[in-house]
């Protein structure tokens, strides 16, 4: 069982001339093996506190398709198992970390700062990442300036989660 906590530095060191203007947040599962990755969810935050937020819900969203209720309605009439003591719990690993004040403040001030924020857990057969990038602008856009893709005088969309489907292209024809 394992949880890697990464911090990316932010390739420019004039962080006076490229500002986030944005945070690009994925949730992915990796095989161990490293040769597929699936994109589970997407969302584009347009401030360090949205994209922690965002962490902080993907990771008990997902916790909760790792380990669900055994009563829930999608589970159908799958056989379920009981999970040895030994076994990975990434989805506690989850829980855990999207319960944490600490861990949110410190993901917010690593965002904050202009860096790239990673939190993976692994179970037997895969990794899962809920990882932040910032989108940089060269020159720090002026006041009052519009943000790109929007006209001022609209109010802003209601920010969108993109969850993927859970379907590995090799299970599509089987």
């Amino acid at each position: 069982m394992w949880a890697v906590l990464t911090l990316t530095p932010v390739a420019s060191v004039r962080t006076s001339v490229r500002s986030p203007i944005a945070f690009r947040c994925e949730a992915t599962a990796r095989d161990l093996g490293g040769s597929r990755e699936v994109l589970l969810a997407t969302y584009r935050g347009r401030s360090p506190r949205l994209a922690a937020r965002w962490l902080r819900t993907e990771a008990l969203h997902l916790s909760r398709l790792l380990s669900p209720d055994p009563g829930a309605m999608f589970l159908g009439d799958a056989p379920l198992t009981v999970a040895g003591p030994e076994a990975p719990r990434p989805d506690a690993e989850l829980r855990a970390w999207a319960g944490g004040d600490q861990a949110y403040e410190y993901a917010l001030r690593a965002l904050a700062a202009g860096h790239a924020f990673m939190f993976a857990v692994t179970d037997h057969d895969a990794r899962y990442s809920l990882q932040v990038y910032p989108l940089l602008a060269r020159h720090p856009a002026p006041p009052g300036a519009c943000v790109p893709g929007r006209h001022p005088s609209h109010s802003p969309a209601p920010a969108q989660v993109h969850h993927l489907p859970w379907v590995l292209p090799s299970d599509q024809g089987n």
